[in-house]
């Protein structure tokens, strides 16, 4: 299959560029630049399928001219911006811009040039304030209730995104992808939510003791089980329009820290007060599950239980060392 990608060298675009040329497929990598050095290399040893275009998606002329040139079988729309609470005012306009409106640039070229089947990453952010009220945030039974700029955005973009599949006959799914950790994330300036397992390694790297607010054991997306899910709902006729992405368990940031000082020797971790605390978890306290059971029933379970996913990173980062920019 022929795979056009955009946002391809962002953190869950990489991870599905790598994921897709493993098993064989062509893939258009459209980013504004090109991948760090350490991606360039693992994705050369994939093979030659690969093709990189630097370009926006903001610029109709360049989605226009990308899709006619390469005639992709598949669309994925990763380009995204994610600013968060101390950003929003100032990347306003780029967040609508990028996330709005590069989402419908995108689409309206996929349907000019018989692209039909898109997969838009959306995101389970898009729940909101919904996350500490209700058990369990469900596709249909739970209505997305965002309150700032990022998921906004992502919630007005893919019901764009859906409509204008009905309107030009795309076969459209959303996939409201989980909060995610693991290879490939980098502060590359387009994401201010940065994992709390991506400063812990910072801080493990650099030998600085790391300080939590709290306890957190959330349904984190192991990166690489987050990209096996796509490759199924790209696969997959499209029974479910909107599709959480979530692993079905919570994983305990206690246990990574544990994970980590067992590889790191320098590095120290504890808890203390928010005023002291060096490591951001993004909220006063975890949000409820995303239910899975619609992605499970297009046939995605995860490879990594949290033992697996946590071991598995710790083992990228040790072969990586000091390749990826943390």
């Amino acid at each position: 299959m022929r795979v056009l990608v955009t946002g391809a060298f962002g953190f869950i675009g990489l991870n599905l560029v790598e994921a897709l040329l493993a098993r064989g497929d062509t893939v258009i990598a459209a980013d504004l630049g090109g991948p760090p050095e350490a991606a360039r290399r693992a994705l050369a040893a994939r093979g030659t399928g690969l093709s990189a275009v630097a370009g926006d998606v903001r610029d109709e002329r360049f989605m226009q001219t990308l899709v006619a040139a390469y005639r992709p079988d598949a669309l994925v729309h990763a380009a995204a911006l994610t600013p968060g609470p101390a950003t929003e005012r100032s990347r306003m306009t780029s967040a609508v811009d990028v996330n709005v409106n590069g989402t419908l640039r995108a689409l309206e070229a996929a349907a000019g040039h018989g692209c039909a089947r898109v997969l838009f990453l959306s995101s389970g952010a898009v729940y909101g304030a919904a996350g500490l009220t209700a058990s369990l945030l469900d596709e249909r039974d739970t209505p997305p209730a965002p309150g700032t700029l990022y998921p906004i955005t992502k919630l007005a973009a893919e019901r764009l995104a859906l409509r204008l599949g009905e309107l030009a006959g795309l076969d459209v799914v959303a996939a409201r992808v989980g909060a995610a950790f693991g290879p490939w994330e980098a502060d590359t300036g387009a994401r201010d939510t940065l994992s709390p397992h991506f400063q812990l390694v910072r801080h493990a790297r650099r030998g600085i003791e790391a300080v939590l607010p709290r306890r957190s054991a959330l349904d984190w997306n192991y990166s690489r089980d987050a990209a096996a899910a796509l490759l199924v709902l790209l696969d997959r006729p499209a029974a479910e329009r909107v599709v959480n992405v979530g692993p079905g368990f919570a994983l305990d940031l206690e246990r990574f820290c544990e994970a980590l000082a067992a590889s790191f020797p320098r590095f120290r971790w504890r808890y203390g007060d928010e005023a002291e605390a060096t490591i951001d978890l993004h909220a006063p306290r975890d949000r409820a599950p995303l239910a899975v059971d619609r992605l499970r029933a297009a046939g995605f379970a995860p490879r990594f239980d949290e033992r697996g996913a946590y071991a598995d990173y710790v083992a990228w980062l040790e072969a990586h060392d000091a390749g990826v920019s943390i």
